[in-house]
């Protein structure tokens, strides 16, 4: 695996999946990486110090990315400071009050649903044509999204979120066509649910071992959880120069979850 581009931006990358993707792209080559956080400073200058035990330099940057003028002020601080930008990853998601109400979906308050919105569809809408411009020859552009929750309907207190990232994943798709004759691919990454990423830590542990089991007993065929690792490892990927016409895609990183048929008994999908 290759990457030739010196400068990335993650959004969101204070700890978590952004924190993973941030070290890994240090240890791929990426010469300049800018850690976004919100509140949590002193988990952001962990990642800044493993980015930089990885070999690259780094720079912290604050701001709410749900505040359209702030998520664009945000890329133009990191281009400004890293010398452009020529990776940039949305990996933001809020904390699960902001966004969870256990309820029916059409009983979620209008300002949780919004601040979904606000935070992964308005914020990918601003910021990833804020970072092309700010890409000088060629490159990538990815979002963090999570598939089943976008086409699905059953985990109905996830209707903000869900709504939110087919939408992020749909521009994924505009974008990659608007951007490809300047050598930028967009994609969107989708990982399958784990306690390691932000969201799902903050449930309660009786929800994070039933999650467990369900992936364990085979409904995730490699009898698993994702960890950031293996989305990290992804990214990079989408970041080389090898991933260089692949655009415009959702890569799912499951271990095959979104490949088992929920209307059938896992005993007559995988036979023991």
């Amino acid at each position: 695996m290759k990457i030739t581009f010196d400068s990335a931006l993650i959004t969101g990358s204070s700890r978590g999946l952004g924190r993973a993707i941030a070290v890994k792209l240090a240890q791929e080559g990426v010469k300049r990486i800018g850690v976004h956080y919100l509140t949590r400073r002193d988990e952001a200058e962990e990642t800044l110090a493993r980015v930089r035990a990885a070999g690259s330099e780094g720079v912290l940057l604050q701001g709410d990315t749900s505040d359209s003028k702030r998520a664009e002020a945000i890329v133009e601080e990191a281009s400004e400071e890293l010398g452009g930008c020529d990776i940039f990853v949305q990996s933001v998601v809020p904390t699960l009050d902001k966004i969870y109400e256990h309820t029916l979906a059409t009983e979620v308050p209008l300002a949780k649903w919004q601040i979904a919105f606000d935070t992964q569809a308005r914020a990918f809408f601003i910021g990833a044509p804020a970072a092309a411009r700010h890409m000088r020859r060629g490159g990538r552009i990815l979002a963090l999204s999570y598939t089943p929750g976008g086409v699905t309907g059953g985990w109905q207190p996830w209707v903000g979120m869900g709504s939110a990232k087919a939408a992020v994943e749909s521009m994924c798709r505009y974008f990659a066509v608007a951007l490809a004759r300047h050598g930028i691919t967009v994609n969107a990454v989708s990982p399958g649910a784990s306690d390691e990423t932000t969201l799902i830590g903050q449930t309660p542990k009786e929800v994070q071992e039933a999650l467990k089991e369900w992936a364990c007993a085979g409904w995730t065929p490699m009898r698993r959880r994702v960890t950031p690792s293996d989305v990290a490892d992804v990214c990079a990927l989408l970041c080389s120069e090898e991933a260089s016409f692949v655009t415009g895609q959702t890569i799912a990183v499951d271990g095959g979850s979104s490949l088992m048929n929920p209307d059938f008994p896992l005993a007559l999908q995988v036979p023991k």
